[in-house]
């Protein structure tokens, strides 16, 4: 690994708490907000610090029916502006199955935004599990 990266994994569900174990386990700095409930997860408190996180990581997707942040492992709701206006203009941002709302809050705040679940290679592999259980 080049250098070890300040990472943040922000809401979720057992795949953004497994992330954040891969990703400590690969020397990262990693701290988790709203997945409480994850196992194994010591989430911090608040959002102090997040702000000089390389990489926020939000869940797939983003946001909820409710247009809040999509974190069923959270012990309370948040809402997804409010994580937002944490950041400072021009962090990285990676979510999944961004919508326009979610893009549209992220330019008013000059967020650096990318759909992870747009990448080709993410799409085909869940593509195989999502088929077999339709099928």
């Amino acid at each position: 690994m080049l250098r070890a990266k300040n990472i943040w994994v922000v809401g979720g569900d057992p795949r953004q708490a497994a992330l954040a174990a891969l990703l400590a386990d690969d020397g990262h700095s990693v701290h988790t907000y709203a997945l409480d409930q994850g196992e194994g997860m010591k989430c911090e408190p608040s959002m102090r610090g997040v702000d000089r996180a390389d990489c926020v990581v939000l869940p797939l997707p983003a946001m909820g029916a409710d247009g809040k942040l999509n974190a069923p492992l959270a012990a309370k709701r948040h809402e997804l502006k409010e994580v937002l206006d944490a950041l400072r203009p021009g962090q990285l941002v990676c979510a999944g199955m961004v919508g326009k709302s979610l893009k549209k809050m992220a330019e008013e705040r000059s967020l650096a935004l990318r759909d992870y679940f747009a990448r080709e290679e993410l799409a085909v592999l869940n593509a195989i599990p999502v088929a077999l259980a339709v099928w």
